[in-house]
């Protein structure tokens, strides 16, 4: 049998999510997490007075492709994207450049002004997917101290200082500093 090339004709429309939608893309976009949990989320974000949005990519009436806006806690005006996702088959065919668009025309019609994304500094491909829809790095430090109850050692009575000698620690930084203005 000889190889046959034929034309393949689809249709691909970003549109905002409905609740029928959970299977799909629990299927498609999200398989690591249960259809049940996929319904909740969705169903959640949905309901009346809550500001996320979120859209599919639908592809013949499967939602292939998934992106989420969520208004920023702190921040007026400042929308965070979450769970993009797209089905491997999808990724080459531009589907997640239409779902930024949409997701860009769907944060302004909410009186969004700006969107951001938090990444791991070690996803380079992501990032600069993301540089190339238009984002751009902030200057921003975070901080980070593991503690936890195993790391800390209770004191032992010979570590506890004795009243005399807990308040004349309290007291020198305060008679340096008198010592220090009197100089002057």
């Amino acid at each position: 049998m000889d190889n046959k090339d034929f034309e393949l004709i689809g249709k691909l429309q970003v549109r905002i999510a409905n609740e029928d939608d959970a299977a799909h893309l629990q299927t498609y976009c999200f398989p690591d997490q249960t259809e049940e949990k996929v319904a909740e989320e969705l169903k959640s974000d949905l309901s009346d007075g809550n500001s996320t949005i979120r859209l599919v990519a639908d592809a013949s009436g499967y939602a292939v492709g998934h992106i989420s806006v969520e208004q920023h806690p702190t921040k007026q005006g400042i929308g965070q994207i979450c769970n993009l996702a797209v089905s491997g088959p999808f990724r080459l065919l531009g589907v997640a450049d239409h779902l930024i668009a949409a997701a860009e025309s769907a944060a302004k019609d909410e009186g969004l002004n700006s969107l951001e994304i938090e990444l791991n500094a070690t996803d380079n491909p992501v990032i600069q997917r993301y540089k190339d829809w238009g984002f751009a790095e902030k200057p921003i430090v975070i901080l980070e101290k593991p503690i936890s109850d195993d790391e800390v050692e209770p004191e032992s009575v010979d570590d506890v200082p004795d009243e005399e000698t807990d308040i004349q620690e309290q007291d020198a930084p305060e008679a340096e500093q008198q010592s220090l203005l009197a100089e002057n």
